[in-house]
């Protein structure tokens, strides 16, 4: 009965404040145009991003594992990573200052274990995180050191689109450069 307690709090909690069905791959988010509440994964999957809007202090995010019994759901558990004891009833909820902090976008892959997360460098890091959800383990992808990026200066990264078939994600990295006063955007593609 407990179970079922459990999930019927998790169904009025989800119906009071609403899922957000995503429109595309990729979810953008402003200041300007942001979205708050849930975002759920395409597919059945058992994650949903939600989205806070904390206007001055940028867009935020947490991710919510919304599956009864906190289990993988429409996640294959083969292969290499078979272990789901990351996510429990009573802990659901992710969020970590790097990676949640001041996002411009979010898209999930294809197979639903990963989220990539960018962020700006205004409340943020600047960076392109790969959330892998199975494992609860977040990977800053770029910029990295050896980039040569100046500190002073931060970048802004935003995912411009992915690709399903390949599991590509094309992400644009936008920093200043002070001695051209103009902004430099490289474009990376990420497997």
């Amino acid at each position: 009965m407990l179970v079922g307690k459990r999930s019927l709090l998790i169904f009025m909690f989800i119906v009071c404040i609403g899922i957000v069905e995503a429109s595309s791959d990729v979810i953008w988010q402003s200041q300007k145009n942001c979205v708050s509440g849930l975002h759920a994964q395409p597919s059945d999957g058992p994650f949903a991003v939600y989205v806070f809007c904390d206007d001055p202090l940028g867009v935020n995010i947490a991710v919510i594992n919304i599956s009864p019994g906190a289990g993988p759901g429409a996640i294959r558990l083969d292969g290499p990573r078979k272990d789901w004891s990351h996510w429990k009833v009573t802990d659901r909820v992710w969020q970590e200052t790097p990676w949640a902090a001041d996002i411009t976008s979010f898209a999930w892959s294809a197979d639903l274990r990963l989220l990539y997360v960018t962020t700006s460098c205004v409340y943020g890091t600047g960076a392109v995180y790969r959330l892998d959800l199975v494992s609860r383990v977040a990977t800053k992808i770029l910029p990295l050191p050896a980039d040569g990026l100046d500190p002073h200066f931060g970048t802004t990264a935003r995912i411009e689109r992915t690709n399903p078939e390949t599991g590509e994600v094309i992400v644009s990295l936008s920093r200043f450069d002070p001695s051209s006063k103009q902004e430099i955007t490289t474009r990376h593609t990420l497997k």
